[in-house]
């Protein structure tokens, strides 16, 4: 069992990373990591003024204990047999930005649901509620693809795509699909290569959603084209649902390669061990 400690020893301990000694420094930073979440504050506190090393110091070791903390929670999430997408990308949302509250973005995805569902007609079926849903986030609230900054990675956070209305279109598909399981539609991901989609199947056939370009309905005919266009042969698992578990990959695996186009290679590391996470913490399948 770990030792409470007061406030005053929490910020001594924390001083003591400007330690020159290697095997001193070793020792506080695992009493640090041991501590856990407890510290963050006033890891942050040292961070904040900025004093040389120790503040360098103090960062390091806040981001390596958010990291760790977010790999804990997201293997939670990845026992799952099918992921909860909202958790899992506001998840990752903070892997990009720490300091995310969660609960704000879920409920702004409340009330955006709730404020489509007020202004159905009581006698409204999945095709006009598809309809007023597409209405509303893309043209009344301006939703689209961030063509001028593409490789922007806040592109690909949960968060900013809500603030900013731009995103890319596995990002968007996400903000789509969030939205949509709120109003009970009967709509998926597609995961079509080089361009995620959403697919909508009220009765016998499906219709697809292109997120990016604010919400232009495609048949099956011009995704077929959409695909020979961008090099790929058509095959029909390409147009087929795709789990949770996919979706969330496919938006870490495209930070990924933002990360490694712009020289961060420690922040592409880093997601690859989240992508190991959510690949390798899957439920065992039945025998």
């Amino acid at each position: 069992m770990i030792k409470t400690l007061s406030d005053n020893e929490l910020r001594s301990l924390v001083t003591l990373l400007d330690e020159q000694d290697p095997a001193s420094l070793a020792l506080v930073r695992s009493q640090i990591l041991r501590i856990g979440e407890p510290i963050l504050p006033y890891l942050e506190e040292v961070r904040g003024k900025g004093d040389g090393e120790l503040a360098s110091r103090a960062d390091e070791m806040s981001r390596e204990l958010r990291f760790s903390n977010l790999k804990r929670d997201l293997a939670s999430v990845a026992r799952a047999a099918e992921p909860d997408l909202e958790r899992g990308a506001l998840l990752l949302a903070r892997f990009g930005h720490p300091d995310v509250n969660a609960h704000t973005y879920s409920t702004w995805l409340d009330r955006v649901a709730e404020r489509i569902q007020n202004d159905l007609p009581s006698d409204a079926d999945a095709t006009t509620t598809f309809q007023r849903l597409n209405s509303h986030l893309f043209q009344g609230m301006g939703f689209s693809g961030n063509e001028a900054r593409y490789y922007d990675p806040d592109n690909s956070y949960l968060n900013r795509v809500i603030e900013t209305r731009r995103g890319i279109p596995v990002s968007l598909s996400v903000l789509y699909l969030l939205v949509g399981q709120r109003l009970r539609l009967p709509v998926y991901g597609v995961a079509t290569p080089g361009h995620f989609l959403i697919g909508f199947r009220p009765g016998p056939h499906s219709c697809f959603l292109d997120a990016y370009h604010k919400g232009r309905i495609l048949d099956l005919n011009e995704v077929r084209r959409m695909l020979l266009r961008s090099g790929y042969e058509f095959r029909p698992e390409y147009v087929a649902r795709c789990s949770t578990r996919d979706i969330l990959v496919r938006m870490m695996r495209n930070l990924i390669s933002i990360y490694e186009k712009t020289g961060l290679r420690d922040r592409a590391d880093m997601l690859a061990k989240l992508v190991e996470i959510l690949l390798v913490d899957r439920p065992a399948k039945p025998a």
